[in-house]
């Protein structure tokens, strides 16, 4: 049985984003593929994102990824077959303490409503919904959410 004492929550590598890129799309295609059919999800990948990014890593392959910016969490993602064990929750925790760090009292991010796993899993790390609105550019129903910061030791 996979265990999460055997995880390490580290940046990725330059010679990983490739792998991190890999399971973004995996995902997201498996997640969203109802909201996009028949086309793949339009992701769009900046490099400068990956400086901003943390990877859950157990037996040397990449299950997780978690990118935030500013006060966002921009994107959180995990393979299917590592979900339930700890992963998210420990990306998610990486992905405040860090906004926490850039003296950011509430931390926000973005998931599509219909996504009720995702919403639920949000809600019971203390994520609130914040507000509803439509996706800006596809339409789809979107939440808002967000979570207030302890304050970070200086």
């Amino acid at each position: 049985m996979w265990m999460t004492s055997e995880l390490v929550i580290r940046r990725p590598q330059a010679s990983e984003y490739g792998s991190v890129r890999a399971l973004i799309e995996a995902v997201a295609n498996e997640t969203f593929k109802h909201l996009f059919a028949p086309s793949p999800v339009p992701l769009k990948f900046e490099d400068e994102d990956w400086l901003l990014a943390w990877v859950a890593v157990s037996d040397g392959k990449i299950v997780g990824v978690i990118i935030t910016n500013q006060e966002w969490v921009s994107d959180l993602w995990v393979f299917r077959e590592h979900r339930r064990q700890g992963v998210g929750s420990r990306l998610l925790a990486q992905g405040e303490s860090e906004i926490a760090s850039r003296n950011h009292q509430t931390g926000r991010l973005r998931v599509v409503q219909s996504n009720a796993v995702a919403v639920q899993f949000y809600l019971s790390q203390g994520w609130q919904i914040a507000r509803e609105f439509a996706h800006e550019k596809y339409h789809h129903a979107m939440l808002e959410m967000a979570k207030p910061l302890p304050e970070q030791p200086q």
